[in-house]
């Protein structure tokens, strides 16, 4: 393996390229086939498989974060659920910089993703869920990122992570969970 270290690459016109503000230095894919579900009330991670991990190249950079999975949310239809980005590197479940830190939150959960059945419990539904979020994590060290989850006391039901329940219906389906992030100039 070969590292390359420059402090600007120019155009043919003497413009930077990379140490724009906006501009992507990298990007990292996850993209996994494990299969996960859920049937819990806290915040809980389905699977370790579903974490991307980053090494920022400069500390002032900002790591932007997309979720984009098919989930089956064989729920009753009256059961809320959310989702919310989480950093690993510390170890444990950690609050990622977009997260809302309202001082007047109450008993109100921060959460990056949010959503209901819209038809009520069925093995074959899909639900797409996709959020963005951003991190700051103010260091060159690798910077891991997963996601957790809960569903509301009051409801009832699992989610399933990257499939349907059902399998044998010309309904069901099977996809993978990716998460993206990239590394972007501040």
């Amino acid at each position: 393996m070969s590292i390359l270290k420059t402090n600007q690459i120019q155009r043919v016109d003497g413009q930077p390229l990379l140490n724009s503000t906006g501009n992507i230095i990298q990007t990292v894919v996850m993209s996994t086939d494990t299969k996960a579900s859920l049937n819990v009330t806290s915040f809980t991670e389905a699977s370790s498989a579903y974490r991307v991990q980053i090494t920022p190249t400069h500390a002032d950079n900002r790591i932007h974060l997309s979720y984009h999975m098919m989930t089956n949310t064989a729920q009753a239809s009256n059961t809320l659920f959310m989702l919310r980005a989480v950093k690993y590197t510390s170890g444990s479940a950690a609050s990622i910089t977009s997260r809302s830190t309202w001082s007047s939150a109450g008993s109100r959960y921060p959460a990056d993703f949010c959503c209901r059945p819209s038809n009520g419990q069925d093995a074959n539904d899909q639900t797409p869920i996709y959020w963005e979020c951003f991190d700051d994590p103010g260091s060159t060290a690798q910077q891991t990122y997963g996601f957790t989850y809960r569903r509301e006391s009051g409801g009832s039901g699992s989610i399933y992570f990257g499939y349907s329940v059902n399998n044998n219906s010309i309904y069901a389906f099977h996809t993978n969970v990716m998460i993206i992030a990239r590394e972007v100039v501040r």
